[in-house]
């Protein structure tokens, strides 16, 4: 066996992993994103497999590779979630790895079995399987991180399909080189993607505005005359926009409404999808100290489609979660479009 190859492999694979999970630990302290604790949990983990890998403890290597699948697997969820791709009720699923790696260290410890792939190949096959699903996760977030997800979703699938050589070719000696020196390879390159996807703008999201807004929390009804001067002076601010009118300032959170199914784009009989993005902006605004806006430009657009009695309710619903969190909903109607009665109830329900 090439024993300064295999040091080399593991090394720089350890480094990899250490330098990851620091990263992505910032990103979570800077900007409470529970992906990225999650992820970096993941990486500890990693890095845990190669220190007990060197110290050949099976028990601990079965352990830190279940816990890095575990992790890596919840925090791609999470993500999905946020996407309305994926449902709470999967999130148990994550606990797969370490419970089979537990039930293998049971049956080593009470004796029931001493055969190296019942303690450790299979508890390390089921995890590497885990950490592939995880990158064909991501790869369902193409729509919304474009290359980003694709180079980490590619990456982290062949990690995951690398890990799976383990139980069979780890004690062939003339290999164990080679598969560490692939690990190194691998390691760096999803540590190094990781890291870029976790710091673009649409995962960190909310930033706290250099200027400070004072408008009544609750709801609003402005006409489009108006909107122009609301766009100037909440120019820099981050607002949530569901919008028509494609000219609006950099740093909104713009999503369009539309049937074309676009990126960045919403159904206009969506109004759940409205609804959940709505709250988990609003929620995190008001964790980081700040007033939350949301603009919707286009109520007649969704009065089209949804008639009007669902769009009163959608907006009741709206202007509740916008009161909860200290927050704004501000209403761009044209007045015209408008009967009399429906106008009424608009500004009794909103303002």
């Amino acid at each position: 066996m090439n024993h300064t190859l295999l040091l080399l492999g593991q090394t720089l694979s350890l480094s990899a992993k250490i330098a990851g999970a620091l990263f992505l630990a910032y990103v979570y302290w800077k900007h409470k994103r529970k992906p990225a604790l999650c992820w970096s949990l993941s990486w500890i983990a990693a890095a845990s497999s190669i220190f007990s890998d060197i110290t050949g403890d099976i028990y601990v290597i079965s352990l830190s590779e279940a816990f890095w699948a575990m992790f890596l697997f919840y925090g791609t969820l999470l993500l999905l979630e946020e996407k309305r791709i994926a449902n709470r009720e999967i999130r148990v699923l994550s606990a797969i790895p370490v419970v089979i790696s537990l039930y293998g260290i049971l049956i080593g410890v009470l004796g029931y079995s001493s055969d190296w792939f019942t303690l450790l190949g299979l508890p390390y096959a089921v995890s590497a399987l885990f950490i592939a699903s995880s990158g064909l996760m991501i790869l369902f977030l193409r729509k919304l991180y474009d290359s980003k997800a694709l180079y980490l979703g590619g990456i982290i699938t062949v990690y995951g399909i690398h890990e799976l050589d383990y139980p069979i070719l780890r004690l062939v000696e003339w290999f164990a080189p080679i598969g560490f020196t692939l690990g190194a390879i691998f390691s760096i390159l999803s540590a190094y993607v990781m890291i870029k996807f976790v710091f673009t703008e649409k995962f960190i999201r909310l930033e706290k505005p250099p200027v400070e807004m004072y408008l009544k929390p609750g709801g609003m009804i402005i006409k489009p005359q108006e909107y122009t001067t609301i766009k100037e002076k909440l120019e820099k601010v981050p607002v949530l926009a569901f919008v028509r009118d494609l000219h609006f300032p950099e740093a909104w959170n713009a999503f369009f409404i539309t049937t074309t199914g676009k990126r960045d784009s919403i159904f206009p009989t969506d109004l759940a999808k409205i609804v959940d993005i709505t709250i988990r902006y609003l929620q995190e605004a008001n964790e980081k100290g700040f007033e939350g806006i949301v603009v919707i430009d286009c109520p007649e657009y969704l009065k089209t489609y949804n008639g009007f009695e669902t769009l009163v309710k959608f907006l009741a619903s709206l202007k509740d979660f916008t009161l909860l969190y200290n927050g704004v909903l501000i209403l761009v109607v044209e007045e015209e479009a408008w009967e009399k009665r429906e106008l009424k109830i608009l500004k009794r329900v909103l303002i």
